[in-house]
């Protein structure tokens, strides 16, 4: 997940770059339409739960994030030949930026206090410095994905770029340790850490293969996703019992960033046939591509998910302040009878929200992203100061050497 500069330069250097932003913007709209559907049984004032809409988002959930790391991680597969610098600059500009978003979000739930809304000033400030800390929680909830992405980069550029051969072991290995979650902590993710490598690192494996029609074979498999999805009742070690989070105290779901991932190998393969199935839909939508390039539009939803795509880092945005701030008022709102139409028309509605949103807040959108590269410029810039300080006292340089001046 880019920006909308760094997404635009990759895609005139990148042959393949426009299927992974068919296959981003896809993971977007899946992300938009999942969190609306929590209007509909989550925390809801009434105590309605919406099943039919439960189970579209269980489903959904199932495989959105790791669809995430999967892309983000086919997107990034010379990461191990990149300098140090370009990719700690590329994790803390995602980190910088979660954490100037979490201060938007604190402003805005200050202001709402002020107005008579819930919450009071201190335990808001109190709760939102604990997560600048902890690197967790964050105010407006979506921008853990770009902490756990950030560090995910540095743990997948730390292991390949020393053993650039053993992608497949780490995979086994990240897999095997996250029977470990549900004993870590969750600073800064921790618990996603391991889960999201799996995918990321499956991801660079992949990059080369993204194209090929093979993954249209796995289209009749659907059904079987939905079934692994909702098979999954949330017990790590345990594929019978009940183990909810304790906000569906009658249900399970997979919430990567709190490590609620279910019983594993029925998240692992639910992960991966989602995927799997992304993929072959993507492919539907580019394979009549041009031969000179470019996307050619399926009645126009091809370059809608591609320009989607591009955009996937600010709409994140966007969705953590509709989350926060205009979910809560809806789910106030009480619940007419659900005709089948309404989940389609949803759908449009909130894709249409957000890009509206996206267009009205394109400058103050730029000016963040602007404001956390160059905090990123300059905290690269005093590290590579202090470790070449550090290695003329000790009599060498530990920098590495495609890095030194």
């Amino acid at each position: 997940m880019l920006s909308a500069t760094q997404a635009s330069s990759s895609a005139r250097a990148a042959p393949g770059v426009a299927l992974l932003d068919v296959a981003r913007g896809l993971a977007m709209v899946i992300v938009l339409y999942g969190h609306a559907l929590e209007i509909f049984f989550l925390r809801r004032p009434d105590g309605v739960f919406l099943h039919e809409a439960f189970v579209q988002y269980k489903v959904l959930a199932s495989f959105v994030m790791p669809l995430f790391f999967l892309v983000s991680g086919a997107a990034a597969a010379k990461l191990p030949a990149k300098g140090w610098r370009n990719v700690v600059k590329t994790s803390l500009y995602l980190i910088l930026l979660a954490y100037l978003v979490h201060m938007l979000g604190l402003i805005g739930l200050a202001a709402d206090a002020l107005l008579g809304g819930e919450g009071n000033l201190l335990e808001i400030g109190r709760s939102g410095f604990e997560a600048m800390l902890k690197g967790r929680n964050f105010s407006t909830i979506v921008v853990w994905f770009l902490v756990s992405l950030a560090l995910v980069r540095l743990i997948a550029y730390a292991v390949f770029s020393r053993f650039p051969r053993a992608i497949y072991a780490v995979i086994a290995l990240a897999a095997l340790a996250s029977l470990l979650v549900p004993v870590l902590p969750n600073a800064f993710l921790m618990k996603s850490w391991f889960t999201g490598l799996v995918f990321f690192a499956l991801g660079m494996a992949l990059a080369g293969q993204l194209k090929r029609p093979a993954w249209l074979a796995v289209l009749p498999l659907a059904p079987l996703l939905a079934w692994l999805a909702l098979a999954n009742r949330g017990c790590v070690f345990d594929p019978v019992r009940l183990c909810p989070p304790p906000n569906l105290p009658a249900e399970a779901v997979v919430w990567m960033h709190n490590g609620e991932t279910g019983f594993l190998p029925l998240f692992y393969a639910a992960g991966l046939l989602g995927c799997a199935l992304a993929l072959a839909l993507v492919q539907l939508l580019v394979r009549f591509t041009p031969r000179g390039g470019g996307v050619t539009p399926l009645f126009g939803v091809t370059s809608l998910l591609a320009g989607i795509g591009r955009r996937s880092l600010d709409l994140l945005v966007i969705n953590g302040f509709v989350l926060v701030f205009l979910q809560p008022e809806l789910k106030a709102i009480s619940l007419p009878e659900i005709e089948p139409w309404f989940f389609p028309v949803l759908l449009f509605v909130v894709v249409a929200l957000h890009l509206a949103l996206l267009r009205l807040l394109k400058r103050p959108l730029s000016a963040l992203q602007r404001l956390a590269s160059r905090g990123a410029d300059l905290a690269v810039a005093g590290l590579a100061v202090m470790l070449a300080r550090s290695g003329r006292a000790g009599g060498r340089s530990v920098l590495p050497s495609s890095t030194r001046s």
